[in-house]
């Protein structure tokens, strides 16, 4: 099989590789993605050859030359203009929690299946593999496997946020001047409190897309970018950043550390919560995204493997919430030029 890859690899296109390697990929994968599997579990059930297949789909993320590039700069440039300061603040009103679905896939985003996108890097954290996409009539249907990214979700009540941030350094780097301080929480039904507190130190350098130093500020994330999943739709960001930090129930840690996503972007979401299309974005309103995702980096290697978060949240099937994704839309902003 090793002997076998690169030719493959090299005579046939990227689609026609995927589509072409489709049951064993898709057992494979399948294995990973299931909500609530055990990583270790999943990789003991896969055999060199699957893991292969796996690697080879980390290995064509588009992002790495970009990466490599930056990973070591020790004295990365300052933002254009100088640092941005921001304060975003929820001080009352209750939060949308997102629960496992199936995302809908925008052929804008995605493509077709004779001409597929986005679906190198790891399998739901930075591509969408062909195999596990749903098709019908010719068009990609939705993502067959759970995620946080759909339509289904509950509310929670008490959601506060106090994200105090500054903007400086422009690219990746081995170093950062740039700043975080997160304190966010809600309250379920039963008056339990989860938390999330952030960040211990920031992600300088994206293992698989750019964090642009832990701190980015006016720029477009996630749909056709390139930078985060594809499963969320492409928006235009007013901030955002990627730290590690601490996840709470009732005041105590329950996981730690997990990199924490946050960003304040353009309205993502439509009549009854459903997370839209690119087409359906919502330009002239904003709200602010929470995420752990359920995936940590390999140490020492520039990808994600899936790692559930322990959010002491139970579903209605008995299972344990594997991620928070949590928005935030009763919003105080302010932002400033300069230290």
């Amino acid at each position: 099989m090793t002997r076998f890859l690169p030719r493959f690899l090299s005579r046939h296109s990227l689609g026609q590789r995927l589509l072409w390697m489709g049951p064993a990929v898709l057992m494979v994968l399948a294995v990973l993605l299931m909500v609530g599997a055990p990583p270790a579990q999943a990789q003991e059930k896969m055999s060199e050859q699957e893991k292969q297949m796996l690697a080879q789909l980390q290995e064509m993320n588009q992002a790495d030359g970009y990466l490599e590039a930056h990973r070591n700069v020790k004295q990365p440039l300052e933002l254009l203009g100088g640092p941005l300061s921001f304060t975003i603040r929820q001080s009352s009103g209750g939060v949308f929690v997102s629960l496992p679905d199936h995302r809908t896939l925008d052929p804008d985003v995605f493509g077709t299946p004779e001409q597929p996108l986005a679906f190198t890097g790891t399998p739901g954290m930075t591509g969408v593999p062909v195999p596990l996409r749903g098709v019908s009539d010719g068009q990609f249907t939705q993502f067959e496997r759970m995620s946080p990214f759909g339509d289904k979700n509950t509310t929670m009540a008490n959601g506060n946020l106090m994200l105090q941030a500054t903007d400086r350094t422009a690219t990746d780097a081995a170093t950062t001047d740039d700043e975080v301080t997160l304190k966010a929480s809600w309250e379920d039904a039963n008056g339990n409190t989860y938390a999330i507190r952030c960040c211990e130190m920031l992600v300088s350098a994206g293992p698989e897309f750019p964090t642009f130093g832990g701190v980015v500020t006016n720029h477009m994330l996630h749909g056709f970018t390139g930078i985060g999943t594809p499963l969320m739709p492409t928006e235009y960001t007013y901030a955002a950043f990627w730290g590690m930090g601490a996840v709470l129930k009732n005041g105590e840690v329950v996981d730690k550390p997990r990199i924490v996503h946050g960003m304040l972007t353009e309205y993502v979401r439509g009549e009854n919560y459903r997370l839209v299309s690119d087409s359906e974005v919502t330009p002239t309103r904003r709200h602010f995204h929470l995420m752990v995702a359920p995936f940590m980096p390999v140490q020492g290697e520039h990808k994600f493997q899936p790692k559930d978060v322990a959010t002491g949240f139970e579903l209605p099937n008995g299972m344990e919430l594997p991620f928070w994704h949590v928005m935030f839309e009763n919003l105080e902003i302010e932002s400033q030029r300069g230290e």
